[in-house]
């Protein structure tokens, strides 16, 4: 049986509730194994305010402590992360995403993984970021949309248990179809889609 992905989540795929919240729901699940760094959170934080998401840099900051509390082996400390700028920056074309990069390189240099060839690096941006140059780092660079959907295709049960956990955890209770349009409203329509055909044709149950 393969192993759960390592997954280091940028701030940009965390700014969507429902993506956010379905990552959390997938690490709980034993489905994958869920990171970030406190850079990429307050990245988020400073998104989901300038946004209006949330009210003001005080519930920001309390929503990042939520997510802490919630998945504690998430976080890779910002001293880990930042040894590994300089093995990284060639990989980047932008330093402002050095820190996102050398998260995930940061996994595979302390072997928090042993026997992983490969951390996931999960991103909307992927145009900011060299693909050939992280494999050759055994960082794998994918958007959201196609990492879901591919972990979808893998394990179509586990995935749609998964999503039917989160949804249960929801104080407003939307249907499998409004919870599917805002995954899809994050930025991940070809996962929504799948997942809505595969409940339409009795293959899931959500």
């Amino acid at each position: 049986m393969a192993l759960p992905p390592a997954v280091v989540a940028d701030a940009d795929v965390l700014f969507g509730a429902a993506t956010r919240g379905l990552l959390i729901q997938l690490d709980y699940a034993g489905l994958l194994h869920l990171h970030w760094s406190p850079l990429i959170l307050d990245e988020m934080s400073r998104a989901l305010v300038k946004s209006k998401r949330k009210v003001g840099r005080a519930a920001a900051k309390a929503h990042e402590a939520l997510m802490d509390r919630s998945l504690p082996n998430a976080t890779v400390d910002v001293a880990t992360v930042q040894a590994q700028y300089e093995a990284v920056s060639a990989a980047v074309r932008s330093a402002k995403d050095t820190h996102v990069a050398a998260c995930a390189y940061a996994l595979l240099a302390i072997r928090a993984y042993p026997g992983r060839e490969a951390i996931n690096l999960v991103s909307k941006n992927t145009k900011d970021f060299k693909i050939r140059q992280l494999e050759q780092l055994g960082v794998r660079l994918q958007k959201p949309d196609l990492f879901l959907s591919r972990m979808f295709e893998e394990n179509p049960a586990g995935i749609a248990g998964a999503f039917s956990a989160f949804r249960a955890s929801l104080r407003s209770d939307p249907e499998p179809e409004r919870l599917l349009d805002k995954l899809a409203a994050d930025g991940q329509p070809n996962f929504a889609a799948a997942m809505l055909t595969a409940k339409r044709v009795g293959i899931i149950a959500l």
